[in-house]
């Protein structure tokens, strides 16, 4: 199903250009505050380091949790109403956090926190689709890498130099803060006049537990969750296993690590957009995804080999799956934006976009514990069958009849 947009083109184009803005504007105060947030944890709240990460555990299963009823909010009550208030509430949750002292207060306030602060990407992504035809809303998601990636890159950047200056750690968290008003002010002032339609669905007598429920009736839309949970584990093998390994396996090439990142995000951030239009034509975007699966499978099989060899060899090797990594990255994301938005319902749009991403989030709990211990040389047979299972599911995925419906 392709809806076509009710916006002109000058109020399309200038929609789309606050949702770039806007995109960069969130990505500069998330980059500042996840940068600094382990400094903040542990020098200013007092938080031991063994429980910072089981509260960023705790805060991505609670917002894992909360997604799809706050999103079944948002098809109820309005997207940007449902926004607004998210935004709101992320804003003065974000300087709640100078209040906040030691292990029991991080751990509980990490739980709530993660309920809202977890949960607004999917609000976000409907806000973007809703108004947009659906063409033109895969593009513009592609589109956003860029502002994403340079917002990052400048918010860690002011996040060192606060560090670096020894100034008030108020000062990271309130520029986060600032940021999430100001995309709350953009959003409305440029959806002011236009029409609505979409992105504002009125009450309905359906509650929010069927649309739930309905967001996960289609067995298509289950494989795709399934899915998307194995083979965005790109991410922790690009963020987690890739700088670990070469710490253990390669030293010597530690310097590749924030080079490659750079690479990454500017490839990335690139060609995006570019392959996001080019996977919405002929069921393209299934061939991405079982190409991204089957790319991420193969890459687990010379993770035994890495304490065998020596560094040299070892360092190359690790640079090229990281390189492999990049196009799954690219070719995965490409795919599942299309599934998304071609899959999501209009009168059930975020609840959709929301339950369709349930695979990635269950993937940024597990990720980070399954990957780490894959350094360990031990442990190669769990690489061997992680291998084979998502690189399996990927050839599973490419045999697949396509759906002529999508």
């Amino acid at each position: 199903m392709s809806y076509v947009s009710t916006l002109t083109v000058p109020q399309a184009r200038r929609f789309q250009r606050a949702a770039l803005t806007a995109t960069g504007i969130d990505s500069l105060g998330t980059g500042s505050y996840v940068s600094a947030a382990v400094v903040l944890f542990t020098q200013h709240l007092s938080v031991n380091p063994a429980a910072v990460g089981f509260g960023l555990t705790l805060s991505a299963i609670s917002g894992m949790l909360a997604s799809l009823p706050i999103s079944a909010l948002a098809d109820r009550w309005g997207n940007l109403r449902v926004f607004t208030c998210s935004y709101i509430l992320r804003a003065l949750g974000t300087l709640v956090w100078v209040f906040i002292s030691g292990d029991a207060q991080y751990l509980a306030y990490s739980l709530l926190f993660g309920v809202i602060d977890r949960s607004a990407a999917s609000l976000t992504r409907s806000l973007m689709v809703a108004p947009l035809s659906k063409e033109d809303s895969i593009r513009l998601i592609g589109l956003t890498a860029l502002p994403a990636n340079i917002g990052y890159g400048l918010g860690a950047g002011l996040s060192a130099l606060v560090l670096f200056l020894n100034l008030p750690i108020i000062v990271i968290l309130g520029l986060n803060s600032a940021t999430f008003i100001f995309v709350i002010i953009l959003y409305r002032l440029t959806l002011r006049d236009l029409d609505l339609s979409k992105a504002d669905v009125s009450p309905s007598v359906i509650t929010s537990w069927t649309r739930i429920k309905s967001s996960l009736d289609s067995s298509h839309r289950r494989r795709i969750v399934f899915d998307n949970f194995l083979f965005s584990f790109h991410r922790t093998f690009l963020n987690v296993y890739f700088p670990l390994a070469v710490v253990v396996y390669a030293p010597n090439y530690v310097w590749v690590v924030p080079v490659l990142f750079v690479v990454n995000a500017v490839v990335v951030a690139l060609t995006q957009a570019a392959v996001n239009a080019w996977a919405d034509q002929r069921n393209r975007h299934q061939k991405l995804w079982g190409i991204s699966g089957l790319l991420l499978g193969i890459s687990m099989f010379p993770v035994p080999l890495f304490a065998a060899v020596g560094e040299d060899v070892a360092g190359k090797l690790l640079i090229g799956l990281l390189i492999v990594q990049i196009a799954a990255e690219i070719a995965q994301s490409a795919a599942l934006t299309v599934y998304m938005v071609r899959m999501s319902r209009e009168e059930n749009l975020a609840t959709d976009l929301s339950a369709i991403n349930l695979g990635g989030q269950f993937q940024n709990i597990t990720g980070p514990a399954i990957f780490s211990s894959l350094v360990v040389p031990e442990r190669w047979p769990l690489a061997i069958l992680a291998g084979a299972v998502i690189g399996a599911r990927g050839v599973l995925v490419l045999r697949r009849p396509s759906n002529p419906s999508l």
